[in-house]
């Protein structure tokens, strides 16, 4: 699918739940498209490097909802993805070809998510999902060609930066860690405000999130030659802005380590 294509099926998705975006939050690797386009108002054009739509969850939920989520897609034009061939549930509910996943954290009290959600539906539960849920902003997206727009939660930036430098070690390859580092420098590079963002990122160390995100930062970032570099500069590609992208990644993330305690 061409990148309007997937915009496209976004949007859709957004209205379609529309009526349950009090209590969801948009996370995964549509943060950079929204952030860009929706809160920084930049001129970047992001290419879209997952079409996976992605929302969290966490309790207790606003309001009771007359239909669950999965009543509400299932009554659409969306298809089912049956996880266990010799059961009906949970299944994953598929937007074209563009899966639409829930995420939450081991401890929630799950109940209360199936009564918005659904038992039907599959919700993937992940270890320090919870700083995510609590770190968020609201977002006002319009919705391209057609005169509406909603405003979703999201995470704020400098936590959505700080989450992934607590996650990407735990990612099963080298391509999806690439990709989440990506995302980092993405940050890194094109924020307007990242020295707010940085600032943010210091006071969320010295509170005692997420610890391991210094040590990661600082192993993979070190040197022009250390792996989270070459990860960065092969997801990023060649770049008509910049001539050494490396030197450019390694001299922002050099930012980052500084914010996280690391003085280079």
């Amino acid at each position: 699918m061409n990148i309007e294509k997937i915009e496209t099926i976004f949007f859709n998705v957004l209205e379609d739940i529309h009526d349950y975006l009090p209590d969801l939050m948009l996370v995964g690797g549509w943060m950079p498209y929204v952030y860009t386009n929706f809160l920084w108002k930049t001129s970047v054009r992001l290419p879209i490097t997952t079409v996976d739509i992605d929302f969290g969850i966490d309790h207790p939920v606003t309001r009771k909802y007359s239909k669950t989520i999965f009543e509400t897609l299932s009554s659409l034009n969306y298809k089912e993805r049956h996880l266990k061939m010799d059961r009906m549930f949970p299944v994953v509910l598929y937007k074209e070809k563009v899966p639409v996943e829930f995420i939450t954290y081991p401890s929630v009290e799950i109940k209360a998510i199936e009564k918005m959600l659904g038992k039907q539906i599959q919700i993937n539960k992940i270890d320090k999902f919870d700083f995510l849920l609590k770190h968020r902003i609201s977002i006002n997206i319009q919705i391209k060609k057609k005169n509406k727009s909603y405003f979703i939660n999201c995470p704020k930036p400098s936590a959505f930066l700080y989450h992934k430098g607590a996650t990407f070690v735990d990612r099963e390859n080298k391509e999806k860690q690439a990709k989440d580092l990506y995302y980092m420098y993405f940050i890194l590079r094109y924020s307007p405000d990242i020295d707010l963002i940085l600032r943010k990122i210091s006071l969320y160390r010295k509170k005692g999130y997420l610890k391991s995100v210094p040590d990661n930062i600082n192993k993979f970032f070190e040197r022009v030659s250390s792996q989270g570099c070459l990860l960065v500069e092969q997801e990023n590609g060649p770049d008509e802005y910049i001539h050494d992208v490396r030197q450019d990644i390694f001299d922002r993330f050099k930012r980052l380590r500084k914010a996280l305690g690391f003085v280079a």
